[in-house]
């Protein structure tokens, strides 16, 4: 699912050299345009996104990565609910 996304991430390295990872963009740019419009939007409102988003930024996550590893949950989640055939619920934790 992260793959058909483009938003696996991949490694460049050849012998001793590891270069820096980054993600493979080899899936559909249009779908991973939503995907990343998407997740700017969970982000910036409040819900469970936004604490995931803020809880790996506090772990020394920069912006983008962060981004990146928030985008990964959502597609899992979409992933999820579209196999079981369930809505989206947000529990509020008191």
């Amino acid at each position: 699912m992260l793959a058909f996304a483009g938003l696996d991430p991949t490694t460049h390295q050849s012998g001793k050299f590891e270069g820096m990872s980054m993600i493979s963009r080899r899936g559909n740019r249009h779908l991973r345009k939503v995907i990343s419009n998407m997740t700017f939007c969970v982000v910036r409102y409040a819900g469970p996104f936004r604490d995931y988003f803020f809880r790996r930024k506090r772990e020394g996550l920069p912006f983008r990565k962060a981004i990146l590893a928030t985008a990964h949950k959502l597609i899992r989640t979409i992933f999820a609910m579209l196999n079981s055939g369930t809505h989206y619920k947000v529990t509020e934790v008191a």
